[in-house]
């Protein structure tokens, strides 16, 4: 993985199923990986919106350092 990459996605099909893989940088932490991934759902969700209308649900929650 490049050293400047925090977070990387890939989805791929594999024999007629879809599979993904998430690789992290060594130094991001849980909580930050969940933002990035957070972000990248509402960003996703903001340009295509019908991929998300009866997907999003809102979780509220608390993360302690």
């Amino acid at each position: 993985m490049d050293e400047n990459v925090l977070v990387e996605i890939v989805v791929k099909r594999n024999n007629g199923k879809i599979e993904y893989k998430v690789d992290c940088a060594n130094d991001v932490r849980g909580e930050e990986l969940a933002h990035y991934l957070d972000e990248i759902i509402e960003g996703i969700c903001t340009w295509k919106p019908e991929v998300c209308e009866e997907t999003v649900k809102s979780i509220t929650g608390q993360i302690e350092n």
